[in-house]
């Protein structure tokens, strides 16, 4: 019967996703580069909108922290610190830090002292669920005891009396909801208790939550260490409790560091997302709190919507993305599509320049199962990191490929480039074109290898490449944020003589932000080079860390989320290039 509660009980978790919708922003604003347009159900993006403080809610004021609040004392010699409470007034917007709930009335870190006693009963019409995390005790009820202990819950209800002793040598701590009684809430003459210890673990919501039950309206769930959950949103009321452990909160289009003793409220926008990312090395605990269950104190009863994975009720648009399990068996093998220079051979062009391939043409005929690692590229020949030695000359060499052309970015040193009478000054973020027959003399002059990275393009039949050089410096134009936080500048574009993409471009992502996360259709080609930082980065339902010198390629499947995720205490720096977004070209 146990399992069978704490199984009910996971329900209300994952059907809390699939319950609720809210529209969307009407065709939301998009930059020149970023997802699909809205649908009447999506599960392939996060927020389109960009960034805007005076419309966007205040995430910091729908996360709280018990040590801040001030204490109150309940039955006697409970004492009480209200970590989240009712709302006041507009509900997206509160007046007050952690003044932000809706149904539940308050959610609180509550402890009993060593040797002490409580006793009462929970006052007319309310319900008060409390969640063990520390210390040992006993509730008594009926003139029947129970041991409480961490993972041990019970609920109270205005039907009994009841004693509350801690017996341990530290305080017996606990995390408190108290909400009115919803209507029809079945109540019971006695107390229930719930030990999490006495449940199988179940994962598999939101990607990875693996849960093992808990009074009703509070569930354990354990996140595994460098996972993300899938971030979703919600316009009805979900709270969490930061137990055991420290997270990286992703909140509508904010992080927030999460330690113990923290709460927080999702914004019922409907459209604002979060997830619990856990970047650590040990697993990570966390109370979640969604709509309290009408079976009663311990009840089977989940909150009501369609099944997991279906669309929204009346067609409702909300942000999201791909709701369905991991499956490694279908889903595409995300570290297929990612290549380091490091692990790569080299080989030579051009006399001395020295290349190490991060991405190379695809090997197989399906371009979400490639045969190779890396090999993943439908339009272009290679994605790679070049070095040319202090004092060395790159020049065209007799016998290379006649039929590609090579887009050049500087990363580090300084260099000249030379092509009939032209002659250019090279240093970083400079980007030029070597087409074939150019005659061009590229040197190296500084005291440091002079490094790039370089696109390898095949031409089409009959394309007639320029034959003059351009070296593009867009260093003195102003950046176009994209993505959230994005901040961009176009290097070199089809007028320059790109082929295929619409333009590389230079991506500098701030510290401490998540990129909108969104997914690419069939037919679209995305790659993206990290030039500068290590950061985490949502690949499909997965996080991998990736440093400079990786580059990726999303898999076009329409359900293959990506976003960068910085977390460190600088910036970031990648280039970006992609080609048509058949569904934006629809759109317009």
């Amino acid at each position: 019967m146990k399992r069978i509660i704490g199984l009910s009980l996971l329900g209300i978790c994952i059907a809390a996703t699939s319950g609720y919708a809210q529209q969307g922003p009407d065709n939301a604003q998009q930059g020149p580069r970023r997802g699909q347009p809205q649908s009447t159900f999506r599960e392939d993006a996060l927020d389109p909108s960009p960034v805007n403080p005076t419309i966007d809610p205040n995430i910091d004021m729908f996360v709280n922290d018990y040590k801040s609040a001030k204490p109150r004392t309940e039955y006697g010699t409970v004492v009480f610190r209200d970590i989240l409470t009712r709302a006041e007034g507009d509900p997206i917007h509160p007046k007050r830090k952690g003044a932000v709930l809706s149904d539940i009335s308050t959610v609180s870190r509550a402890t009993l002292a060593p040797g002490a006693s409580a006793s009462g009963r929970a006052p007319k019409g309310t319900v008060e669920i409390y969640f063990a995390t520390a210390g040992e005790g006993k509730i008594t009820v009926n003139s029947k005891s129970f041991d409480v202990k961490d993972g041990v819950g019970f609920t109270l209800t205005p039907d009994f009396d009841f004693k509350l002793t801690s017996t341990g040598k530290e305080p017996l701590g606990f995390y408190v909801r108290a909400q009115p009684l919803p209507e029809n809430y079945k109540t019971s003459p006695d107390v229930v208790v719930v030990n999490r210890w006495d449940m199988d673990r179940r994962i598999g919501a939101h990607w990875v939550h693996t849960c093992n039950a808990g009074p009703n309206g509070m569930m354990l769930c354990t996140i595994a260490p460098h996972t993300i959950p899938q971030p979703h949103s919600h316009p009805a009321e979900e709270a969490w409790i930061m137990v055991k452990g420290e997270t990286i909160l992703s909140l509508g289009k904010s992080l927030r560091h999460m330690v113990p003793g923290q709460a927080y409220r999702i914004p019922p926008t409907g459209v604002t997302a979060h997830s619990n990312i856990n970047l650590s090395e040990e697993p990570v605990e966390m109370i979640y709190m969604g709509p309290l269950s009408r079976g009663g104190p311990g009840g089977p009863g989940a909150a009501g919507g369609p099944p997991q994975g279906g669309p929204p009720p009346g067609g409702q648009d909300f942000a999201r993305l791909d709701n369905a399990s991991i499956n490694a068996a279908t889903e595409p093998d995300v570290d297929m599509f990612m290549g380091n220079w490091h692990d790569a051979f080299p080989r030579v062009i051009h006399g001395n320049l020295y290349i190490r391939d991060m991405l190379t043409a695809l090997q197989g005929s399906d371009p979400l199962h490639p045969t190779h690692k890396g090999a993943v590229l439908t339009n272009a020949v290679a994605v790679s990191y070049a070095m040319l030695e202090p004092g060395s000359s790159a020049h065209p060499v007799k016998d290379e490929p006649k039929d590609v052309q090579e887009s050049l970015v500087v990363n580090s040193g300084t260099g000249v480039i030379k092509s009939g009478s032209s002659s250019f000054e090279l240093s970083k973020g400079k980007a030029f074109i070597l087409t074939p027959g150019l005659d061009f003399k590229l040197t190296a002059t500084g005291d440091h290898y002079m490094t790039f990275y370089v696109v390898t393009q095949k031409l089409p039949e009959g394309a007639a490449p320029k034959a003059t050089l351009q070296v593009v410096d867009n260093s003195a134009k102003p950046q176009v944020t994209n993505a959230w936080y994005d901040k961009e500048r176009g290097l070199l574009t089809s007028g320059d003589g790109l082929l295929h993409y619409h333009a590389l471009t230079q991506v500098e992502q701030p510290s401490m932000t998540m990129a909108r996360a969104y997914s690419d259709p069939q037919g679209t080609e995305e790659i993206w080079i990290a030039t500068g930082g290590d950061v985490e980065v949502l690949f499909g339902k997965e996080l991998r860390k990736i440093s400079a010198g990786t580059a990726y390629r999303i898999p076009s499947t329409g359900k293959t989320p990506h976003a960068n995720i910085n977390v460190s205490d600088k910036s970031a720096e990648f280039l970006y290039m992609t080609t048509d977004n058949p569904l934006l070209a629809a759109s317009k």
